[in-house]
């Protein structure tokens, strides 16, 4: 398993996500983790447009779930799980059956709470907070 950093700026952020894109191909999840703060919305967000979703993005914090497509067909399901006390409450609102979709990348946000849903190909991605402009991104493809 091949481990990846990068620290960055927000001018930077369409390159890093093309780059994790790249480096990770296969990946049918993309798990964000990292303080509040950190940018995991921001990078989410530019993950979604270097995939192709046009649409207008925002966060899913109160939601907790957004849904996009991009010209393609292909799915995107951005979680943000800030608010879910526990697994239970994720598989109880139904959220997992939008895990390994045929033809769908699932990005999730604060997934501490139900990484023991994931076995493969997933992107784990860590987000450090450096100072007010720059970031340490740590990614890795399992």
């Amino acid at each position: 398993m091949k481990k990846y950093s990068q620290i960055c700026t927000i001018t930077d952020i369409a390159t890093v996500a093309k780059k994790i894109l790249n480096d990770c191909q296969d990946v049918e999840v993309i798990l964000l983790k990292g303080t509040l703060g950190a940018g995991k919305t921001t990078l989410a967000i530019e993950l979604l447009r270097q995939s192709g979703v046009v649409d207008e993005m925002q966060s899913p914090t109160y939601t907790y779930l957004q849904a996009y497509e991009n010209s393609i067909g292909k799915k995107f399901y951005h979680f943000d799980l800030y608010r879910l006390k526990n697994k239970e409450s994720f598989l109880f609102a139904g959220f997992d059956d939008f895990l390994y979709q045929t033809n769908a990348l699932v990005i999730i946000e604060w997934p501490e709470i139900i990484e023991s849903l994931f076995d493969k190909n997933i992107c784990y991605i860590d987000l450090e907070y450096m100072d007010e402009i720059s970031r340490k991104i740590n990614w890795y493809y399992k």
